[in-house]
């Protein structure tokens, strides 16, 4: 997926030379879908992963499926994603 490069440090959109940057962005969306919680994105309400929920101890069993298919639905195929511990393995 081919999009607009945000700088990892600041969040800003990413500029170079005077003009925004446009790059591969799939592990930014993957990024975004599983850290932004439901209702964040107003154009898909149910697109959200809601990682900060893992850190307090409540998983649930489906949560991995869940994130697959949101990411999916953000347009990132995605083949497996597994929680081992602190880390979480997207591929």
């Amino acid at each position: 997926m081919i999009g607009l490069a945000i700088d990892i440090n600041t969040g800003d959109l990413l500029v170079e030379k005077g003009s925004l940057v446009l790059t591969e962005i799939s592990s930014q969306v993957i990024e975004h879908v599983v850290r932004a919680n439901r209702g964040e994105y107003r154009a898909q309400p149910l697109i959200g992963a809601e990682v900060v929920k893992l850190q307090h101890g409540s998983t649930s069993r489906l949560w991995c499926a869940r994130a697959k298919k949101m990411c999916h639905a953000a347009g990132v195929n995605v083949r497996t994603v597994s929680v081992d511990g602190n880390n979480i393995k997207i591929e």
